[in-house]
This record gives structure tokens, sequence and C-alpha cells, in this order.
């Protein structure tokens, strides 16, 4: 059956969007199953909420990409993966018994953060790639993810209390 929406067809949307969405997904997301996962959620979601499109408040693009992009940050809020933050916990490896409790305060530590704060930390250390090789993937200067990753982390400390 397919979805439509004056012009505006959930087979359109798809066809237009598929390629997009996909290499946003793989660059935040290193396992490719969770990457075709997360792309199906993303246009079961859209085709969900085709009806709620308003083109007045945002482009069609603008709109599929809130969408990723919310996607993808329920998946690492949800997914409580414990990584290594031995830099934050200053050079202590976290118990590999933490609660749900402490998994969700840092959980929404994370959340508190500024976007390419954020970005920056699951990068790094949940995706882990160098400071170096994050910069470049979020399109930024070395220097610039330097300072952003000790901002980062000072919020992380001030969060969870360390």
């Amino acid at each position: 059956m397919m979805t439509c929406l004056n012009d505006l067809c959930a087979d359109s949307v798809y066809q237009e969007f598929y390629p997009k969405v996909l290499a946003y997904v793989r660059g935040k997301v290193s396992n490719p199953h969770d990457a075709e996962e997360l792309v199906s959620a993303v246009f079961l979601k859209v085709v969900q909420k085709l009806d709620s499109y308003d083109p007045a408040k945002a482009a069609l693009s603008t709109w599929v990409y809130t969408i990723t992009r919310n996607t993808v940050t329920d998946h690492f809020r949800t997914r409580r993966t414990m990584v290594e933050f031995a830099d934050y916990m200053g050079g202590e490896a976290p118990s590999p018994d933490l609660t749900d409790d402490a998994l969700d305060a840092l959980a929404d530590a994370l959340l508190a953060l500024k976007e390419k704060e954020r970005e920056l930390i699951v990068l790094h250390y949940y995706m882990g790639h160098t400071l170096k090789i994050a910069a470049e993937m979020m399109g930024m200067s070395y220097i610039n993810a330097k300072v952003i990753h000790k901002k980062a982390l000072a919020s992380l400390r001030l969060s969870m209390g360390a």
C-alpha cells in the first residue's frame, strides 16, 4: 500500500533520500547491520508520520534528516553500551558491573552535551576513532576537536560528579 500526502508519496521520499540517509547513518554507526536497521527505522517513521509533515514549517529534506538524526541519537541513548572512558575517569577504566542507574546517568550526561561535543565523544570513545580522525569526519580542525573534547570531558565530569 502506498502512503501519499498530496503529491508526496512515501515511495518517492524513500527513493530520493535513502542513499543520503544511509550515508549519514553509516558515518555515525560503525556496525553495518545496526546502520541498516536504523535506516529501516527512519523510513518506517517517515511513512508513519508522513501525514504530519508540513511543508510550511520545514523543507522535506530537513524533516527527513531531523527524523534521521533523532533516530541515531535514540539508538546511542538506548544502546547502553559502555566504553572505556579512561581519559574521562582520570585513568581508571569503568567497572564492568555498572548499575543501570550509573548507565542512565552517563546517558543523561551525554545527552546534556551540545551536539558537536556529544558527536565527538561518541566518535572518539564509542567508535574508537582518534581525535584527529573524528575531527576530519566532523569537518573541523584537529585543534578545534581538542578544545571541544576538553570542554565535553569537563562537562561530563561535572554532570557525573567525578
